[in-house]
């Protein structure tokens, strides 16, 4: 009796409008009060009703604007088997799917267009085309061929057991499988046993619906509502009718459509990052490090205020650990913005070239007028600080012969070494070979 009412409880979703709750009902003594929305009473999950009735005319705007598709279609796509599908799923899958759904998967194209790589936007498997959230489904590598084959296999079985009907289950190969790059079947409706003219005409609206939704976002989540009513058809039909009913097939039918779209994009990750930390590690260093080698080869102009790329040697950079590569790498990204953002200031000042030229001629000119100066003790200071930082900085980049060379001193007794006093006043050196410390000036 239970497994009965619940059966009617669903039928009567999808029961004509005046056949629902109007709002003739009263407002029980019990209750004290009650809610209507569009003449029918709400009875339960009154917070989450009113919050999508609310967010309605948004989302309604922003899937019309998004996926390209009428008030027509909108009204013929089965929300109701979506919903279910996605409630199923963890949060971070649910996510992945919605940005699947939306086409806002990180993709190369992406994050291309994001700035976030530098590169460029091709699929990092085939190397022939720009990876958009459809190239996943298609790309042509052997590899990636192979996975969607499998995953292909493993849905029809699950389609099989949900005990989808034979005809449905040919439409769909016929449809879907160009998409994915594989080999496609023969066209069902030429060759369908017909069954009854009402079952090949709703055969004939549902593919005409799917058609003008998409055979892509079908993989996604968004069927037809004339597919419940074709499997509904078939199995009035059948002798032995599976239980459950036509709305619960195709709820389960999306969530294995979902499945298989959410296992393609894993497949895509394991192929492109890796699948274990170790293997992850390794691809992101030799990403990066290929990165940095194609900075070398063609440096980007940087401000003067900026430290030249090649100041610091290409085998240097390349023996950095992940972080701190990826750390200078944003660094470089970072002043080349404020490279172009000057460049962008200088232009709009209206300063022509010559005048540019004559500007740092200028500069250039009082810089040496200073240096002819005679010497403060902080300009000293400063000359001093410049030569050690330039001295260190070629001992650190030398090659192991020289720095050992350059590291070995003639030892020294302990008695040569003048005896600590506190009174002993030591002079601050000036020598480029020794970091001086830093002075306190009168101002």
């Amino acid at each position: 009796l239970n497994i009965r009412m619940d059966d009617a409880t669903k039928t009567a979703y999808d029961l004509p409008q005046r056949w629902l709750t109007q709002e003739t009902v009263p407002v029980y003594q019990q209750e004290g009060c009650a809610v209507y929305l569009d003449n029918i009473k709400i009875t339960s999950s009154l917070s989450s009703t009113l919050a999508d009735h609310w967010h309605t005319a948004e989302a309604k705007q922003y899937l019309l604007e998004r996926h390209g598709i009428t008030d027509q279609l909108l009204r013929n796509i089965h929300w109701p088997s979506l919903r279910f599908s996605l409630q199923k799923f963890s949060s971070h899958r649910r996510a992945t799917l919605v940005k699947a759904i939306h086409r806002h998967l990180p993709t190369q194209q992406k994050l291309f267009q994001q700035g976030r790589i530098a590169m460029s936007s091709l699929c990092p498997r085939c190397l022939h085309a720009d990876e958009t959230n459809s190239h996943i489904y298609c790309c042509p590598d052997a590899s990636a061929v192979q996975q969607r084959k499998a995953l292909w296999t493993e849905l029809l079985k699950q389609l099989t057991r949900n005990r989808t009907s034979l005809i449905i289950l040919k439409t769909w190969s016929t449809y879907l499988l160009p998409l994915l790059g594989l080999p496609a079947v023969s066209d069902i409706t030429s060759s369908m046993p017909v069954i009854d003219d009402d079952i090949s005409f709703m055969l004939r609206c549902a593919i005409h619906d799917q058609t003008e939704i998409g055979w892509d976002k079908l993989v996604l989540g968004f069927s037809s509502s004339l597919w419940k009513s074709l499997q509904s058809g078939i199995d009035s039909y059948n002798p032995k009718a599976p239980q459950r009913t036509a709305i619960d097939w195709l709820n389960v039918s999306v969530y294995h459509l979902q499945k298989f779209s959410l296992r393609c994009w894993k497949a895509r990750n394991a192929a492109v990052h890796g699948t274990t930390k170790q293997e992850q590690q390794r691809i992101a260093l030799d990403n990066t490090r290929a990165r940095i080698t194609a900075l070398y080869a063609a440096p980007p102009p940087l401000d003067p205020q900026f430290r030249p790329i090649s100041d610091v040697p290409l085998t240097h950079r390349l023996r950095l650990p992940l972080q701190a590569a990826e750390h200078w790498l944003s660094l470089i990204q970072h002043q080349i913005k404020v490279t172009n953002h000057n460049l962008k200031v200088l232009l709009k000042q209206h300063i022509s070239i010559p005048t540019h030229v004559s500007n740092m001629q200028n500069a250039a000119r009082r810089q040496r007028y200073e240096r002819r100066q005679p010497e403060t003790p902080r300009k000293a200071h400063r000359r001093a600080v410049q030569a050690a930082n330039k001295l260190m900085r070629e001992r650190l980049y030398a090659p192991k012969a020289n720095r050992n060379q350059q590291s070995r001193h003639p030892s020294r007794s302990k008695s040569s070494r003048p005896p600590h006093d506190a009174t002993t006043i030591r002079p601050v050196t000036t020598d480029a070979t020794v970091h001086p410390t830093p002075r306190h000036h009168p101002p």
